[in-house]
């Protein structure tokens, strides 16, 4: 009987925690809906999107700007995930890694994410922290497979210790962004300004053109 009644107390306590889960998920999903729609963000929006209760929000948020860094986080791992699947026939890793930079500077374009960014920039680098080992993956596969002659673990060596600071180049992405530059071109400076992956610069350029060329096609 007492095993019983744990067991029940444990699955009552559970449900608990999913109702919870997915109360915080639906706040999140608001404030990513709410953007895209180009809507003003505040506690009340947010709780009137979710279909929550307004003092909701701050059982699992202390502010605006802690939302703000879990929607912009989710975004990223949500992205990451579905360029994995758009480019599963992809036979070069080394053109994955190139696209998969231009997505992310592609990814923040609305006004009000960009100025959060800019103003928060730790945020951004924690999600970019997180998709790391996505890019080392195929770095390292592009390794084994020599896609490229000079392509050795240095390659890899210098990525990582290139990583952090490249995350802090984004600040400027966004800047351009907000001049109202396109996408591709601002991939295009910033990536010529950061070789990060420490290929030839005629290889670098080369991936650089491949990339441009698939986002005029798409």
């Amino acid at each position: 009987k007492r095993f019983k009644r744990n067991y029940c107390i444990s699955g009552g306590y559970n449900s608990l925690m999913k109702k919870s889960e997915q109360t915080k998920a639906k706040l999140i999903k608001a404030v990513v809906d709410l953007i895209n729609k180009g809507q003003k963000i505040s506690v009340g929006s947010i709780s009137k999107e979710a279909k929550t209760a307004y003092g909701s929000f701050y059982r699992y948020f202390n502010n605006l700007d802690e939302i703000n860094e879990a929607a912009i986080i989710q975004v990223v791992l949500e992205r990451a995930e579905s360029l994995e699947k758009e480019l599963e026939n992809e036979k070069s890793n080394l053109f994955k890694i190139y696209y998969g930079w231009f997505v992310a500077v592609d990814l923040y374009q609305d006004t009000y994410r960009a100025n959060w960014l800019i103003d928060n920039p730790a945020s951004i680098n924690q999600a970019w922290a997180l998709t790391t080992p996505m890019t080392q993956s195929w770095l390292k596969e592009a390794i084994d497979r020599k896609e490229e002659p000079d392509l050795t673990s240095e390659n890899l060596r210098h990525f990582k210790l290139a990583s952090s600071y490249i995350y802090w180049t984004y600040q400027n992405a966004l800047r351009e962004y907000l001049r109202g530059r396109k996408s591709i071109h601002v991939f295009t400076d910033l990536m010529n300004s950061v070789n990060f992956l420490d290929l030839p610069r005629k290889t670098h350029k080369k991936y650089l053109k491949k990339v441009a060329d698939f986002v005029k096609d798409q």
